[in-house]
């Protein structure tokens, strides 16, 4: 039963008594106060900088006291910060160690090793199907004794809506890997990686791989070879005129230099469920097991027959992955997915919000007091506060179902992840676990760190201004963060 009004939550992030009543305790307060506030003005000089708006918290974990906020019931973009919402709503909703299912059935019957029928396979937003566990899964395959399939592999996506990215999301960022569409089908985080060598003389061809290679992406080269210590000036996009219903094409132009060293490019893909399907296909055959037919899209006919059951990675895995690296793909999965788990299928953007919406509620957050368009914060419509995010945080904090989880997921500072070269060691920063967001404009971080009298802190930084490059404002982010770091009550 909701209770917002809770004596658990009028404390939280709330001034203690004891500190209220307590003259030393009010002066060491002031005191923290005072030199934060000189941290914050001498990175950021206010009039240096008059379009920049700041939001920012520092709060006890243990006491719910504040120790430092400005401007932190402002709305901002939280950038990939976003994503503390959402993988706290999925570990509340669905537990460390829910797993994802993909099924493949068959229509037809077995004789000698041979399927007379359709193979097909019916995801639920497997966000962890990457080429390993595709290989897996085939390998339980081939354990059925299915040696060739005579008709065709058949996906069934319809466990999700048909809409592939979010409307908010900006439409310049078009092929880029981080943007890669979601579906209830899907593989390798719905994108391919292409390698570009020199080919063996000046005028001939790069050499091109895709990895892994499949019969679903088609490279055309337009690229050449330069000589040696010439510019390169190879580009390498997805073109738009195929829209993914046969496949993707890649174009290469440009030149490489004779000398130049391997290039690497990540692309996203347009159709999740032909992409998976054509990949599945590919690894069968390299498993020795032959599929006569093409590969479609439909739906699972109800007299189909369960081959096997295939589950994902656990939960609490998958958002470790979502926010060390800050997935996006990942983590607009997950939002479609608690909404077909709370809602009923399909998943859909709309009811992964209203779930986050219940959740945060739960823990007394209203539900018109911010904007939250996606999972993953790759969208400027997102709007919320620095308190709100302080707020999951500590409530995150106190509960031990999810807790663990939670905190293993975030980044270490000068560790690992998103936050692996920033605030090094050397400066003992690596007791920081945190979340980043990077947009142009917005530079942000939110977590956990002990103060230097080793008191649990949560935090909450957010700077927005579209007249400064996010590069620049993260320098400044992680000097506010060292400031917190040297917090002491002495």
């Amino acid at each position: 039963m909701r209770n917002p009004l809770s004596p658990l939550l009028i404390a939280l992030l709330a001034t203690s008594p004891a500190a209220l009543s307590d003259p030393q305790a009010q002066a060491d307060m002031s005191a923290i106060r005072g030199r934060l506030t000189r941290v914050v003005d001498q990175v950021i000089p206010p009039k240096k900088f008059p379009d920049l708006k700041v939001g920012m918290i520092v709060g006890s974990v243990g006491t719910g006291e504040i120790f430092f906020e400005k401007g932190a019931d402002t709305l901002l973009i939280p950038a990939s910060v976003s994503k503390i919402f959402t993988s706290y709503s999925a570990l509340k909703k669905l537990k460390p160690n829910f797993v994802f299912k993909t099924t493949l059935l068959q229509s037809g019957l077995v004789r000698d090793g041979k399927l007379s029928g359709d193979l097909y396979v019916k995801g639920s937003g497997d966000p962890s199907l990457v080429s390993e566990r595709l290989w897996m899964l085939v390998n339980e395959f081939r354990r059925k004794g299915i040696k060739q399939i005579l008709g065709k592999i058949v996906i069934d996506s319809s466990y999700f809506d048909s809409e592939k990215n979010p409307e908010s999301r900006p439409k310049y960022l078009k092929d880029q890997a981080y943007n890669a569409p979601i579906g209830a089908v899907s593989f390798n985080f719905n994108t391919t990686t292409v390698f570009v060598n020199p080919g063996d003389a000046p005028g001939l061809p790069p050499k091109v791989y895709t990895d892994p290679e499949n019969s679903y992406i088609d490279v055309v080269n337009q690229a050449t070879t330069g000589n040696a210590d010439t510019d390169n000036t190879v580009q390498v996009t997805r073109t738009d005129y195929v829209k993914g219903d046969i496949g993707d094409t890649v174009l290469l132009r440009g030149s490489i230099p004779l000398d130049g060293k391997e290039m690497r490019f990540f692309r996203n893909i347009v159709n999740p469920a032909l992409y998976a399907g054509h990949m599945l296909k590919t690894f069968l055959e390299q498993r020795g097991i032959r599929v006569d037919g093409n590969v479609e899209e439909g739906i699972v006919p109800n007299n189909a027959k369960v081959v096997l059951e295939f589950d994902s990675q656990p939960l609490w895995q998958i958002v470790w992955g979502l926010n060390k690296f800050s997935n996006n793909f990942v983590a607009d999965q997950l939002m479609k997915k608690i909404g077909a788990e709370m809602w009923g299928p399909p998943g859909t953007l709309q009811k992964g919000l209203a779930t986050v919406q219940d959740v945060l509620e739960d823990i007394g957050i209203s539900k018109n007091a911010y904007t939250i368009a996606d999972g993953s914060g790759l969208t400027r419509s997102t709007q919320v506060t620095p308190r709100q995010i302080l707020r999951v945080l500590v409530s995150a904090h106190r509960d031990f179902g999810i807790y663990p989880e939670f905190l293993s997921s975030l980044g270490v500072s000068g560790e690992d992840g998103t936050l692996r070269n920033r605030l090094p060691t050397s400066a003992g920063m690596n007791v920081l676990r945190g979340k980043t967001g990077s947009l142009d404009g917005v530079a942000s971080l939110a977590g956990y760190v002990p103060s230097k009298d080793g008191e649990l802190l949560a935090f909450a930084i957010l700077l927005n201004d579209p007249q400064v490059k996010y590069g620049k404002m993260t320098g400044w982010v992680d000097q506010i963060a060292r400031g917190i770091r040297d917090i002491t009550r002495k």
